[in-house]
Parts: C-alpha cells; sequence; structure tokens
C-alpha cells in the first residue's frame, strides 16, 4: 500500500465521508488514491476558500472533522480563511496541502510554504508525512490534535514524492475516548448557585451542536428555570418559540440584550469560550462589584478561568454536563418578573410586521416570504453582511432546523455552507442568504451544485455596496461614501448561465409569488432581491 493508499484508508477509517478540494499537481497520488476509495466522496470545488469553507460547514453539521485538499502556496492561501474560521469557531479541520518533493524542501522551490511557520496563528499544528515508518503516526496526531481540547485546525504537509513510498504501517482506526465524568462537588455547587441566584442567565455556545445535547438543553433550561440565550450565529441551538428563549447575541445586540446580561446575577456559559460577541466586548460577566458569579463550561480546561473569574468551571462536554445535572432531584422556576423581561427582550428581537413591512423593505418581505416555506429540519445558510440581520429577526428557528454563519463574519461562506448541507443532507430543504459582496467572491461554486444537481435556493440581496462597510461609513463620515459602491451583473442571468434557474424581486409585492415559484422548483434556485444601500432592518421597524 503506498502511502496515498494509508492515508485516504485513514480518513475512512477516522469517519470522513468527504473531502473537498481544488486539485493540485503536488497532490495526484492523493488524487488517485481516492479514485479507488468509495467511502470517501471527492467534491471538487472551484475556488479552495470555497473548498476550506465547505469543509467547516459539513464539520458542523456532521460532529466530524471536516477534510479540504488544496495545492501548496496559492491555494494554501486562498483556503487559510477556513483556517481562521476554524480557529475563531472551533471547528476541527484537517487541511491536506500537497508539498514539494522531499529533495527540494526548504530550497525555495516554486510555490513552496512552510505551513509550520507561516499560518502558526490560526492552525494548532503543522505535521508532514515524509517517512513511511512515520505516515500513520502523524494521521493519528492530526487528527487527536484537531479534536482534543478547543477544536481547530491542523495542516498535513504532503510531498509530491511521499505519495507514492510504500507505507510501513496499517491504516490506523481511532482510539476509543473515555466518558466525561463529573464529580459530585461540581453537582453541589451548581445547585448551590442556583439557589442563590434570582435572575440567571444561560449562554449557549456552538461546542456541542449534537440533536440529542439540543434535546437535552431544552429540558435544562426547564427543569432549572434558565432563560436562554445563544452565542453568535447559534440561534438554532434552542426553540426560538420556547418562553426561556431570550434571543441571539450578535454584532449588534439590543439595549434590551444589553439589559439582561447586566442584570443577571448568575451567568450559566454552556459551551462556550466567552469571546468578545458573547460577552459584549469582554465586558460581562461583570467584574467590578458588584461582580456577575459565573458557572463556565467547556471541554477546554485552559479556556476556563482565562478571561473572567469564574465560580464554577467544569471541564467537560457541555452535553455531558447537561445529562448529569438532569439526574438531579433540584429544581427551580423561572421567577415572573425575570421572565415578564426576557419575554420582552425576544419580542423585541423577533419584532416583524410581516405583510405589513413598508413596501420600500423589499428585502424584509422576501426573506418573510422564504421563512413561511421553512420546513421541520430546513437548514438555513447566512453569508456576512447587513442582510442577515433580516434572517436573524424573521425566522424563528427549532433546534431541529440549522444555521450556519460565520460567526467571525467571513464573507463569501453562504454558498459553500448551503453546498455542504446539500451534500451531507440530501433531500432537506437548503436556503443560502447572501450578499451581492459575498456572493461574488464564492458563488461560483454554484457550478458545482448544478453538476451535482443540488436542491438549494439562494436569495441574492442586491444593494450594489458591501452594505456593512457601508452603513459605519455613513455614520463615521456621513455623505461621504467611498470605497463601498459594487457594480453588479445581472445575477438572474448569471445564475441561468450556470445552468440554474434565476428568479428576480424587484419590488415587495413580488416577493410572495416569487418565492413560491422558486420553492416548487426541484434543482438550484438564485432569487435576485433589488436594494436600497441604506435601508437598514432598524429603518424598516422605524417606518413600520
Amino acid at each position: 500500500m503506498r502511502i496515498a493508499e494509508l492515508i485516504t484508508a485513514t480518513l475512512a477509517n477516522f469517519g470522513v465521508e468527504r473531502i473537498f478540494s481544488v486539485p493540485g499537481e503536488s497532490f495526484l497520488g492523493l488524487l488517485d488514491a481516492l479514485h479507488d476509495e468509495a467511502r470517501i466522496d471527492l467534491v471538487t470545488c472551484r475556488h479552495e476558500g470555497s473548498a476550506g469553507l465547505a469543509a467547516v460547514a459539513d464539520a458542523k453539521l456532521s460532529g466530524k472533522t471536516g477534510v479540504a485538499a488544496v495545492s501548496r502556496g496559492p491555494g494554501l492561501f486562498n483556503a487559510s480563511i477556513a483556517l481562521h474560521v476554524a480557529e475563531q469557531e472551533a471547528i476541527p479541520l484537517i487541511l491536506l496541502v500537497g508539498q514539494v518533493d522531499l529533495p527540494n524542501l526548504d530550497r525555495g522551490a516554486v510555490q513552496e510554504v512552510d505551513t509550520r511557520v507561516s499560518l502558526n496563528w490560526v492552525i494548532k499544528g503543522s505535521y508532514r508525512i515524509a517517512h513511511p515508518a512515520t505516515a500513520a503516526e502523524v494521521l493519528r496526531k492530526a487528527f487527536a490534535l484537531a479534536t482534543s481540547g478547543t477544536p481547530g485546525a491542523v495542516i498535513i504537509e504532503l510531498p509530491e514524492d511521499a505519495l507514492e513510498y510504500e507505507a510501513a504501517q496499517a491504516a490506523p482506526f481511532p482510539a476509543a475516548v473515555a466518558a466525561d465524568t463529573l464529580a459530585e462537588p461540581a453537582i453541589d455547587t451548581f445547585v448551590s448557585l442556583l439557589e442563590g441566584c434570582e435572575r440567571p442567565l444561560l449562554l449557549v455556545g456552538g461546542q456541542n451542536r449534537s440533536d440529542d445535547f439540543r434535546h437535552a438543553l431544552a429540558r435544562f433550561a426547564g427543569k432549572f428555570g434558565l432563560p436562554v440565550v445563544a452565542a453568535n450565529k447559534q440561534q438554532d441551538q434552542f426553540s426560538n418559540r420556547h418562553p426561556n428563549w431570550a434571543g441571539q447575541l450578535g454584532f449588534f445586540p439590543s439595549r434590551e440584550h444589553t439589559a439582561l446580561l447586566g442584570e443577571a446575577d448568575l451567568i450559566v456559559a454552556l459551551g462556550t469560550r466567552l469571546g468578545d460577541l458573547s460577552t459584549l466586548g469582554f465586558n460581562y460577566p461583570r467584574q467590578a462589584p458588584p461582580r456577575q458569579k459565573l458557572v463556565h463550561v467547556h471541554p477546554d480546561a485552559a479556556v476556563l478561568g482565562a478571561r473572567f473569574e469564574t465560580d464554577l468551571a467544569v471541564a467537560a462536554d457541555a452535553g455531558a454536563f447537561v445529562r448529569r445535572m438532569l439526574d438531579t432531584a433540584y429544581t427551580r422556576a423561572l421567577s415572573s418578573g425575570w421572565s415578564s423581561q426576557i419575554s420582552h427582550a425576544r419580542e423585541t428581537l423577533h419584532y416583524w410586521r410581516g405583510e405589513s413591512a413598508p413596501t420600500a423593505d423589499v428585502l424584509g418581505h422576501t426573506v418573510h416570504a422564504c421563512s413561511r416555506f421553512l420546513s421541520d429540519d430546513g437548514i438555513v445558510t447566512t453569508d456576512s453582511g447587513n442582510f442577515a440581520s433580516w434572517v436573524h429577526r424573521i425566522y424563528r428557528l427549532e433546534p431541529t432546523n440549522r444555521l450556519l454563519g460565520s460567526a467571525c463574519g467571513a464573507m463569501g461562506s453562504g454558498v459553500p455552507a448551503a453546498l455542504a448541507a446539500a451534500l451531507r443532507f440530501p433531500g432537506r430543504q437548503v436556503t443560502a442568504f447572501c450578499g451581492d459582496g459575498g456572493f461574488l467572491m464564492n458563488g461560483n461554486e454554484l457550478a458545482t451544485a448544478v453538476e451535482r444537481d443540488l436542491d438549494i435556493k439562494i436569495v441574492v440581496s442586491n444593494n450594489r455596496s458591501y452594505g456593512t462597510i457601508r452603513t459605519h461609513q455613513q455614520r463615521a463620515y456621513p455623505g461621504r461614501v467611498s470605497g463601498t459602491d459594487l457594480h453588479n451583473p445581472d445575477f438572474r442571468a448569471l445564475a441561468n448561465a450556470f445552468g440554474a434557474q434565476g428568479l428576480l424581486v424587484a419590488h415587495a409585492h413580488e416577493a410572495a409569488a416569487i418565492v413560491e415559484q422558486a420553492y416548487r422548483h426541484r434543482g438550484p434556485v438564485l432569487i435576485e432581491v433589488k436594494c436600497d444601500p441604506d435601508y437598514t432592518v432598524a429603518r424598516s421597524i422605524e417606518a413600520g
């Protein structure tokens, strides 16, 4: 068995079912080995950034490690956006990178890059398969590093000639991992903290996205009377119709949500690293008197107590913690006053006038029409931009849905995420929301969707600008638009050119009929929505 075949067999043994790739001559041996590996679907993408972002989305959906394969140099750096997203969102990712042959390493060969030093800020580590005797060991180490502690991205360099060497070992399998255990003192402390508080608040992150966890989380929140706020882009972790649902903390939190965080006397942080968005700029839990008490649950002990004084730190999977706490006899109810404040925050977040919204808000009417077609297990992906505010406000997601968005604001992620979702869950409804800027970064994957006959719907907000940047620009320098205008193609015609169906919503009254036409069509559909570049969600609500 060649090392290339050892790699593909190992990937399959470790549960990898799909690799997203832009081919390169530096890893032809791997591509050849994948030709005979029936357990792995090789998805050929049109840009390395798309391949990496699709692998990240696939990891979120599957709960496994995402895998992408690219060539060295330009291919590596095109894919580096996915490495950054994986680091920011704690997603396990393996990036296979073709490398120059072993005799020419460190000689400045064409496109040579030493990944061990060039990207060390955004990766957990980099390995190189350089010897038959250690190839299996390198693969085991890479998967262990990508998934341990706080998950993240790991690079494996594949020198061209090494792929053709005869492997000295068999393809390894993953090691069994012991289940999380929680000591009784931690359970007692948690109950004691709950007994001593009046306004607890549960902040849930994305460390565990499994169906089992989401089901248990609803019972956990109800049993202990905990209102739930979700970290950025984690809106699908908890039912948006549940009386304990308080909303999502995104880039522009409302006054009501700022007040919630400020008035809570106990914050239970579950499966989040407590980054700047979920703590409103590292301001909560409040450290100045009166200090807010904190329970922090995360499997990486290095995260616990790193930024905030912590009353109970539990190094465990969020799901394991919730399941163990459900076994306790203690229960508590959500107080009426706190419940009323939670309800107000929830309704503020999701307030929308439906069909009576202003007709100038063409995108709002279109998103509202799309939300009415959301299936029980529908998947929604969002690129990054102002347009996503409509999606978070209008959609009422359930734990059976899936929301895929870039929590760190990486543009170009919407279409690759939709591609990954449709491949991972054939038959499930997939809708992607993109801005005109983000769509033209990786929208070329529409060609891949057509090739694979994927039933995805893509909504493109065409406001002829980089909208989020323009909004900030108008606030800082009113009336001085500079560098944020865009000249766009006819997106409807572009979709048709790819072989998809292209549709256009130019006026609010057209939205319902056009959206219905899109969802009744089997196959890729792009809906272009003509928008005013200065029309925001806030402006629509004020006008209504």
